[in-house]
């Protein structure tokens, strides 16, 4: 979440001024996901002590109590902060917001959704799509002045955001089948629409025709071979587990889709930013792979 936010940011801003407002998403950012992952554990610990009894809440090393209260005080943090970064100072060209407050709200209410009743249901790859969505408009939200007469978000904005959705909903779908494998619907179901996820990423930013935009690369032919670039090797592995489905294979495609959610916000960063933020972006690379050879990110 922290990749995407940061790069919704410094796509409308061209750069991380102004620094409070970036720093407050930022944040918020963190505090979003950390309460998801927490309260994720939290509604699914009676599952994990008959499935997964070696996951911490599970096996009693962490009392539950505290895990709770970390999850539910965090969730509340990111809605505080994310708030507040409407009203941090922003000069004449960013004028005070309540837009970062009401996508926070939304966004807190759709993590809770997933963890708890949704995750169970045929919703559970919308949900996590849509909570993809407002991470994305969180980040751009404390940079976008509200003004009558005209749309909250831009059309191009609302385009990114729901590439990244879509392609989190694609994923979400295929791993429905990362444990058990085998033939399911969910599997070419969810390629097709990562898929889709990722020609609505190359191609959204072309919804700002008309309006001043000042790009680092053209949005009509660098930006979508740039993009199609870091897709492909998603797009090939996530096919090759909906011909062979063994669980091995799709957890792999899921894992690499995932980690490539920053490479992806490291070319907006660039579109919007110029070659240095989006560098910044995709070193978050480094700690990702290695977080992810100590903890399931699938």
């Amino acid at each position: 979440m922290l990749a995407d936010v940061g790069a919704a940011f410094l796509l409308v801003a061209h750069g991380p001024q102004p620094i409070a407002r970036f720093v407050a998403v930022l944040v918020a950012g963190v505090a979003f996901y950390w309460a998801g992952m927490i309260l994720n554990d939290v509604f699914d610990v009676e599952q994990d002590k008959a499935q997964r009894s070696t996951r911490p809440l599970a096996a009693g090393k962490i009392c539950m109590t505290r895990a709770r209260v970390a999850g539910w005080l965090l969730l509340a943090a990111g809605v505080v902060i994310g708030s507040i970064s409407g009203y941090l100072p922003g000069g004449s060209e960013y004028p005070m917001t309540w837009l970062p407050a009401a996508i926070s709200v939304a966004l807190a209410i759709m993590i809770v959704a997933y963890d708890g009743p949704l995750k169970k249901t045929p919703a559970a790859p919308m949900a996590m799509g849509a909570c993809r969505v407002l991470s994305f408009l969180l980040g751009a939200s404390p940079c976008l002045a509200v003004v009558d007469g005209q749309p909250l978000i831009p059309k191009y904005l609302l385009g990114i955001a729901m590439g990244f959705g879509v392609y989190i909903m694609g994923l979400t779908t295929m791993a429905r089948r990362e444990a058990v494998g085998g033939p399911s619907h969910n599997l070419p179901m969810g390629w097709i629409v990562t898929v889709l996820g990722c020609v609505l990423l190359a191609f959204a930013p072309q919804l700002a025709r008309g309006a001043i935009v000042d790009w680092n690369v053209s949005p009509r032919d660098t930006f979508p071979l740039l993009i199609g670039m870091v897709a492909f090797p998603v797009i090939i592995r996530a096919f090759r587990a909906v011909r062979d489905p063994a669980p091995a294979k799709i957890q792999i495609a899921i894992r690499i889709g995932i980690l490539s959610i920053i490479p992806l916000a490291a070319a907006y960063a660039y579109l919007g930013a110029g070659p240095v933020w989006a560098l910044v972006i995709f070193a978050l690379v480094i700690p990702s792979i290695v977080l992810a050879t100590k903890f399931r990110v699938t």
